[in-house]
Order: C-alpha cells, then sequence, then structure tokens
C-alpha cells in the first residue's frame, strides 16, 4: 500500500479537525473569553508571568510536550501491524489527546495558572490532590527511564553518533552564555550559530568514528546510561538559562523543521508499507510487546495519541504565560495535532521497513553458540569455536561457555574473530557492518535488505532493541529517496545519523525538563520534613532531590529492558491521563454541566477501561512472573515494575473513587436545581 494517500488523508483529517471540533470546544464547552484577564497579566512578575506572543508560546509548548514518545511508540506498536496503530493515533488525537490538553491548560488558566496536582486538589479534595502529587512524581521517573533506554540503545557501541549527540551540549552551553553574557538578546546570532555548528558536528562525526579518536566515543550500554543520569543531574542543577533553555530552543528548530521534511518526503517517495494492515501478534506473544493488541496498542501508543505528561506542561509554564484565553485553542488543540502528525510519520517510516528487517532490528533473540540441528549457530563445530576464542579477550571466551548467546552479543563480537570462522566482515572495522544475508542466514536471522542498510549506514543495526534504530533506518531511506538527491553516493549514511541525533535531542529534552519538575516534586515534599529542603533557590538541596529523581530512573535503566520499561512508561503515562481526564470533566461537569463534560467524559471511559486493563495484565503476564525469575537482575525487575505499577493503579484508583463521589453530588445539585426551575 503506497503512503502518500495515507498521509493525505490523515492531514485532511487533522485540519478539519482543528477547524471545526476545537472550534467547538472552544465556543461551547469552555466558552473562551478575551474579556478575562489572564494569570500571565493579573500576576505578571517578569520572570514565570509573562504575556507571550502565541507563537513563540505555541513553539515552547510544542518544544516541551514532544518528546519521543510519539516517535518510538508508533515504531514499537508497529509489530501489531499498520492499521490499529494509524486509527488510534488519528482518532485518539483528535477526540481524546487534543481535547485533554486544551480542557487542562483552560482550567489551570481560570485556577492562576496552578498545576494538574493543585487543581486536583481545588476540585476533587486534599486526599486526591496528595494522591495526584505521589503519583505524578511517579510516572515522571517511570517516563524519564522510558525515553532514556531508546536513547542508550541508539547510542551504544556507536562513535559516530556518540559524538554528533555529546557535541549538542557545549553548543548549547555556547549560546547561553552568548545569547545571556556576551551579546545580550543577540538571540538570531546564537540561533544560527548553534544550527550550523550542530550539522558540523554530524559530519564530523563520520570522521570522528573512521579514525582512532573512535575508541573514545564508542561506549557499552551501561557507561551511555551512566553518561546520561550525569547529564540528567548537572542540567537539573545548572541554571536554566545556561543549558536546559538553549538546548530545548535549538532543538524546537531541528524537530519541526524534521517532521516538515519527512512529511514532505513521504509525499515525493511515496514508500510503500511492507507491514501488513493486521499482524499474526494481536492475540499476545509479540516478539516485542507481549502483550495482545488490546489493550497494549494504547499504552504503546501514548504520546501522538494522548499523553498525560502533557496535562503537566499544559497546567506548568504555559498557563502562565497565555496573553489571552482564545490562544489557548491553537497552542493546546494545535500543538497536539501536531504531535500526531509525528506519531503518524513515525508509523509509516517504521512500517516501511521489511518486516524481517523490522524485526531483526528490534528484537535479540537467542542464538545457538554452535549450530543446531535446524544448521543455525554462531560457529558451525567446536574447531570454528576454538578458532574463534584463541582471538577473543578473557571475558568474551566466557560469554562463549554458555549454549546460547544474544544475537547482540554475537554481534559485538571483534571483526577479526568473525572474519576467522568465516563471515564476511571487514576485519579491520570496529562493527559487524558488512555482514552478508548469507551470514544472518548461518545465525538463524532472517533478513531481507538489512546487509545493504547496515553497509550504508557504516553501523550494526541488527539487534538494536527500542525502536530508534529501526525508526532511524526508515526516516534515512525516506530521505535518501527524495528525487534531486537520492543518487548522491554515501547521503544515506549521513540523513540515518542526522535521524539518531533528531531522536535523541527530542529524548534529552524530556530527560533534563522531567528531571528539573521531578526535582522541583521531590523538594516539595522534603520541604515539608525540613523547610531548608524545600527551598528551590538552595544548590545543595536542589542536589539531593536531583539524586533521588536520577537515582529513580538510572535504577530502571540499568535493570529493566525495552519489553518491560516500555509497557510500564506508556501505562504510568495513560494513568495519568486518566487523572487529568477525570479532573478535567469534574472542571466542566462544576462550570458547564453535564452536557459538556461528555467531551473529557467519554475519553476517560475509553482510556481509563483500557489503561486499568493494561496495568492489571502487565502486572500478572509480565511483572510478577518476572518477579520469580531465577535470574536476579530479572527478579529485581519485576519486583521493581511491580511495586511501581500496583502504586499507580492504587493511587489513580483512590482518585477516580473521589472523582466519582464529586460527580454525583454536581449532578445531584444540578437535578435538583432543574426540578425546583419546572
Amino acid at each position: 500500500m503506497p503512503a502518500a494517500p495515507i498521509m493525505i488523508g490523515a492531514l485532511c483529517v487533522l485540519a478539519i479537525a482543528y477547524r471545526y471540533y476545537s472550534a467547538f470546544i472552544a465556543a461551547k464547552a469552555l466558552a473562551l473569553d478575551d474579556s478575562r484577564i489572564t494569570p500571565a497579566h493579573t500576576m505578571a512578575d517578569g520572570h514565570n508571568y509573562v504575556p507571550t506572543n502565541k507563537w513563540v508560546l505555541f513553539g515552547h509548548h510544542f518544544a516541551a510536550i514532544s518528546g519521543s514518545g510519539p516517535l518510538i511508540g508508533p515504531t514499537l506498536a508497529a509489530q501489531f501491524g499498520f492499521a490499529p496503530g494509524f486509527l488510534w493515533i488519528l482518532i485518539g488525537v483528535v477526540l481524546a489527546g487534543a481535547v485533554h490538553d486544551f480542557v487542562i491548560l483552560t482550567a489551570s488558566i481560570r485556577r492562576g495558572g496552578r498545576s494538574l496536582a493543585e487543581i486536583a486538589r481545588e476540585e476533587l479534595g486534599p486526599v486526591p490532590g496528595i494522591v495526584a502529587m505521589i503519583a505524578i512524581l511517579a510516572i515522571i521517573v517511570v517516563a524519564i527511564a522510558g525515553l532514556g533506554i531508546v536513547v542508550v540503545g541508539a547510542l551504544a557501541e556507536s562513535a559516530w553518533a556518540t559524538f554528533t549527540v555529546s557535541a549538542s551540549i557545549p553548543i548549547a552551553l555556547a549560546m547561553g552564555l552568548y545569547t545571556y553574557k556576551f551579546r545580550v538578546g543577540k538571540i538570531r546570532e546564537s540561533t544560527i550559530a548553534g544550527i550550523v555548528l550542530l550539522l558540523v558536528a554530524l559530519v564530523v562525526g563520520k570522521h570522528i568514528q573512521d579514525s582512532s579518536v573512535g575508541d573514545m566515543f564508542r561506549f557499552s550500554r551501561t557507561t551511555i546510561t551512566l553518561g546520561i543520569a550525569a547529564y540528567g543531574f548537572v542540567a537539573s542543577v545548572l541554571p536554566v538559562w545556561m543549558l536546559l533553555c538553549p538546548r530545548d530552543y535549538l532543538s524546537s528548530y531541528l524537530k519541526i523543521g524534521t517532521i516538515a521534511l519527512l512529511v514532505l518526503g513521504v509525499l515525493l517517495v511515496n514508500p510503500r508499507i511492507e507491514a501488513p494492515m493486521i499482524s499474526q501478534w494481536v492475540s499476545g506473544g509479540g516478539p516485542i510487546i507481549k502483550g495482545p493488541l488490546f489493550p497494549f496498542v494504547f499504552v504503546t501508543i501514548a504520546c501522538g495519541a494522548i499523553s498525560g505528561f502533557h496535562s503537566l506542561v499544559s497546567s506548568g509554564t504555559t498557563p502562565k504565560m497565555i496573553n489571552k484565553e482564545s490562544d489557548a485553542r491553537p497552542i493546546a488543540y494545535g500543538a497536539m495535532l501536531i504531535e500526531g502528525l509525528v506519531g503518524i510519520t513515525a508509523l509509516i517510516a517504521a512500517t516501511s521497513l521489511p518486516v524481517d528487517d523490522y524485526l531483526a532490528i528490534n528484537t535479540d533473540p537467542k542464538i545457538a553458540v554452535i549450530a543446531d540441528a535446524s544448521g543455525a549457530g554462531l560457529v558451525r563445530n567446536e574447531a570454528e569455536l576454538d578458532r574463534m576464542r584463541a582471538l577473543l579477550s578473557e571475558s568474551q571466551r566466557e560469554t562463549l561457555n554458555a549454549e546460547t548467546i544474544p544475537l547482540s552479543v554475537a554481534l559485538s563480537l571483534p571483526n577479526n574473530a568473525l572474519a576467522a570462522v568465516g563471515y564476511h566482515v571487514d576485519a579491520g572495522d570496529h562493527t559487524a557492518s558488512s555482514l552478508t544475508n548469507e551470514d544472518f542466514a548461518r545465525l538463524g536471522i532472517p533478513v531481507t535488505d538489512l546487509p545493504r542498510l547496515a553497509a550504508s549506514t557504516h553501523e550494526r543495526i541488527a539487534a538494536r532493541t527500542g525502536g530508534g534504530v529501526s525508526l532511524a533506518v526508515g526516516m534515512a531511506r525516506i530521505f535518501a529517496g527524495i528525487p534531486f538527491i537520492r543518487h548522491i553516493e554515501g547521503l544515506l549514511a549521513y540523513w540515518y545519523h542526522f535521524a539518531i541525533m533528531f531522536e535523541a535531542l527530542f529524548i534529552l529534552t524530556t530527560i533534563d525538563t522531567g528531571t528539573r519538575i521531578g526535582r522541583f516534586l521531590v523538594q516539595e515534599f522534603l520541604g515539608k520534613l525540613y523547610k531548608p529542603l524545600g527551598r528551590t533557590e538552595s544548590v545543595g538541596a536542589g542536589a539531593i532531590a536531583t539524586l533521588i529523581v536520577v537515582g529513580g530512573w538510572t535504577t530502571f535503566l540499568l535493570t529493566g529492558s525495552i519489553s518491560t520499561i516500555w509497557p510500564m512508561f506508556g501505562i504510568a503515562n495513560q494513568l495519568l491521563a486518566v487523572v487529568a481526564l477525570a479532573v478535567g470533566t469534574t472542571y466542566l461537569l462544576r462550570s458547564r454541566g453535564p452536557r459538556y463534560a461528555l467531551i473529557t467524559f467519554l475519553p476517560l471511559c475509553f482510556v481509563g477501561t483500557t489503561t486499568i486493563t493494561a496495568g492489571i495484565q502487565g502486572l500478572f503476564r509480565i511483572y510478577l512472573p518476572l518477579a520469580h525469575d531465577p535470574d536476579p537482575q530479572k527478579a529485581l525487575t519485576g519486583t521493581l515494575s511491580a511495586a511501581f505499577t500496583s502504586l499507580l493503579l492504587v493511587c489513580v484508583s483512590i482518585i477516580l473513587v473521589y472523582a466519582v463521589r464529586t460527580w454525583m453530588g454536581l449532578l445531584n445539585v444540578a437535578l435538583w436545581r432543574r426540578a425546583r426551575s419546572i
């Protein structure tokens, strides 16, 4: 099936939804009124409450909400086929996600820019308010872990990608110092310089990888994880103008420009959707997401359709900067539609890959060390195993003592050892990027175009789980197929690493922002126990709170995998959306009556049903069995995941009970008033 007609249809649906449904919500359900003075004016302080041009604020809001969720979720959900993910994104963003963002932003504007937890306390009572705060903190930790594991998988053992992404940090620091210290207010100069330097870093990265210096930027997954943890800590502690703001500002240009180019690429290249409309794993047991299509497709694709994380932004900085109420429509509803478009383009990029290649990239199956009865294995016999062992280090030899090893471990063995037993690799290269179809068949891994793609990108792309690498490959194939540039030799490698940088900047934006939000929440908790720890201006108190947050999500990164962390992230994120929709329904019921409360109540019923079902199934089908695994690390992962999932389910259940009780009271009042009027 060609992708261009699908993209055109999606664009038409999104445009119609904005033109008509958002107008109905703005005029009728929310009754936006520009005569109401917003908190940006009534509480203006020049620091947090600042009236802002709606298009400038649109850019800020979009940069804040658009993490890697709409990129990675659809890529992983492609396991279920193209149709389920596409329909959920398109329907979900129009009727649920954009409504969720719009209502919460308006409620926060009319409550003085208060946070979701504070609005919950005001609408539902003090107990739900405290429970909401606990749930939000837990969700932030899980969300950062879910996004962080994607960038870990994409950067591990890749000198080119690691150098390019690492370079964005000093570039952002230089931009911050230039704009705020040396050339105050000259943001255009720093922007142009920052974009040029990012592109230079992308080109230089190729030469770094091919040189002896490349070993300095080639790290294991563990080292990359610890490096991201260090970055998250530093970004949270440093002043926002020094690193956080310039990095997010710089990445927003890259985000919007790349998505526009990708949409254009889909229309011009018109790639074929290689994935089936419905796959064989709709009943569960898939290689990436273990659960069935219902309910797991709805939590795998969270951002892009509906994201609870957005409620933190819509009740965070954005309502404090709204110039007038009517600006909320393009900023909240409009920005969420653009994120839905991001999710659709990501799904098209992933499903345009041959199915065998998609699975070979996103799974890490066990392979026999010595060929089994089917003839598949790392080596054919004991003699070849001895020949390979002679070229390995002691730790590498120990990995071959088992009967089976993960494919990623096999492909990370030195190329000279692989060449010694007959694999078609460049013995002088650092990665097994030149394996042939015959080599993969020998390992028992069916592939189609993957060897050519690996050779073109100069990277080992097989068994790179997490969704990031397969998305980058899919994006690179579309970019490289654009007319007038598709015949340029060697361009695919640069497009691939540009896509990796694009994804990583998306993710790091969420990591640094999420860590800072988590730090403030922790300080609010600690401040109740010991007042000095609640002072946000204190470097020591901020460092302690940041260590707690970073330690939480780093633990998940070090012990979990994409198969355990991403479902938990999706469940946590959607449970937060359930909380926000419950608060939004209460707000509309109280202010506009039962008829208009349906615009959030109906999505609440659907999202609540799917997410709570997914949480219960994930608890009993994935995490509790994993907690009893004989492998201590897997048992730890299962125990932590089960504890967090249980905590979130309990918190949301408490909030829903209080919400229903409040609704019954409001409906009784409404019925009593109607009876009196009759």
